[in-house]
């Protein structure tokens, strides 16, 4: 089959479904939001809750929403949106393309009177999508104006999980992490893959892949990054989803957020007409080999 895309209205919201001979995908065009990524024959290897608010200038519980242009609550106004305000603003639809056999959807966000009441900078931002075997996302921001612009962006991805319990993740062996958790505690990542045992909220000095092992749903996905600086780990457990009325109460159980940033003291500072660029890529893994005979 040929690549092709559709706007469709899903309550309130608009969204563009995309479908291409290996995969199919849909992206919300408020917060150019990634909502959904499937290759053929295969589950959704995204997370969206089942009592997700659709709702216009409402955050909406899954996917990937993009934190931009800060990440959680604002560091000096706690009446500011957290995580900012690009995944509750529309953003325009900049172009379509067919690339490969897959798809490449791009959208923009401009600095306007209402961003500037909340964040007084000049900014471009630009998402480029592609849809192919894989899932790549390509997060720009410029800064057109004639003083610094300093900003966090994170993207948020809820990868979609069987059961929470068997999961593992690999990559971040050695990595110094801050424990939100533990009030910004700071601690080491053992030799041994991460087990998300109870509330996890963690950030990782790390800008490389990490891999999602997830055995009872016979997954294994990469997750590559370039630009970001830190890998943020995120599941709230019971008592934290608890207070969530956006999520049912099992809803933990179901995804773990792995989300390339930068954030904190790797935020970006953009000098007049300098640009930034954030990736990453949504992949298979390869399993690991067997240990040979007699080593293990």
């Amino acid at each position: 089959m040929t690549a092709s895309w559709r706007n469709v209205m899903r309550d309130g919201l608009e969204v563009l479904e995309v479908e291409t001979a290996a995969a199919r995908a849909a992206i919300a065009v408020q917060g150019a939001q990634v909502l959904s990524f499937a290759p053929r024959g295969e589950r959704d290897w995204l997370w969206v809750s089942e009592r997700a608010r659709w709702a216009p200038g409402t955050a909406l519980r899954g996917g990937i929403p993009i934190c931009f242009p800060w990440f959680g609550p604002h560091p000096t106004d706690k009446t500011l949106p957290a995580h900012g305000f690009a995944r509750t603003r529309d953003w325009r639809l900049v172009a379509v393309r067919e690339v490969d056999g897959g798809m490449r959807i791009e959208l923009g966000l401009t600095a306007d009177e209402r961003t500037l009441a909340l964040f007084p900078h000049r900014f471009e931002a630009r998402l480029v999508v592609t849809v192919a075997r894989e899932l790549t996302l390509a997060f720009e921001v410029s800064n057109p104006g004639g003083a610094p612009l300093p900003f966090e962006v994170a993207l948020h991805g809820y990868l979609a999980v069987a059961d929470l319990d068997a999961v593992t993740i690999e990559g971040l062996a050695g990595r110094a992490f801050a424990d939100k958790v533990a009030g910004g505690a700071e601690g080491r990542q053992g030799p041994a893959p991460l087990r998300v045992a109870g509330e996890v909220d963690r950030v990782y000095e790390n800008d490389g892949p990490v891999t999602l092992v997830d055995p009872i749903g016979r997954r294994r996905l990469r997750v590559e990054t370039s630009g970001a600086g830190s890998t943020v780990v995120w599941n709230p457990a019971p008592a934290k989803t608890a207070a969530l009325d956006d999520m049912a109460p099992d809803g933990f159980r179901r995804f773990v957020c792995i989300e390339p940033g930068a954030i904190g003291p790797r935020r970006v500072t953009l000098a007049p007409g300098g640009w930034h660029r954030l990736t990453v890529r949504y992949g298979v893994a390869a399993a690991a080999a067997p240990a040979p005979p007699g080593r293990r």
